[in-house]
């Protein structure tokens, strides 16, 4: 902006500021940004996903098909990778975490660190879906730290890991965040 003025992003209300002025930027090119950060999703825009495979353009310049998109590699998650990329493309699991005010309401008890892995779920799931990227591959950072503080590091970014027992840990984790049974099927 000028010499010692700087423009920052407050994360949680995706509000611009001009620093040290402490005066809001309001402007309508901004609007690309934020909704990088935190794409949003209609219900009627879901319905149409499989109906319509369009290409779209990153700013980047790279064309890319709205979830068929890379996932980085950070360490050795690849095989969380795999999995999360799987998931995001099966329909009834990824239309109910692109909206988000789906599980937005729920309630868990205080001091639960199992719905962040919701939240951040839903997160990696409007990013893969988002239609104007910035790159054509998305960060699986945040979500995959979700991962390692809700699974007590049973599964990690910095060593490999069976897709498999990933998979089957993950999807009971989800179930149980969003407030599954935890009931056992009894044989006879």
């Amino acid at each position: 902006v000028q010499l010692s003025h700087h423009v920052f992003l407050n994360l949680h209300t995706l509000k611009f500021y001009c620093l040290p002025d402490n005066y809001e930027i309001i402007d309508s090119s901004l609007e690309d940004i934020t909704y990088v950060l935190k794409p949003t999703f209609t219900a009627q825009h879901i319905a149409h996903l499989d109906k319509q495979a369009k290409l779209s353009r990153a700013y980047d310049g790279t064309t890319y098909l709205p979830g068929i998109v890379g996932l980085n590699n950070i360490k050795a998650n690849d095989y969380a990778n795999a999995v999360l990329q799987a998931l995001s493309n099966v329909p009834p699991l990824r239309n109910y975490f692109l909206e988000e005010e789906n599980y937005r309401r729920i309630q868990r008890p205080p001091g639960d660190i199992m719905f962040v892995l919701v939240q951040r779920f839903g997160e990696l799931m409007r990013k893969l879906w988002n239609p104007r990227n910035f790159k054509a591959h998305v960060s699986p950072h945040e979500m995959l730290q979700a991962v390692v503080l809700c699974s007590k590091k049973s599964f990690q970014i910095t060593k490999q890991g069976d897709g498999v027992e990933f998979l089957s840990w993950f999807l009971n984790a989800l179930h149980a965040a969003l407030g599954g049974t935890k009931r056992k099927k009894k044989s006879e």
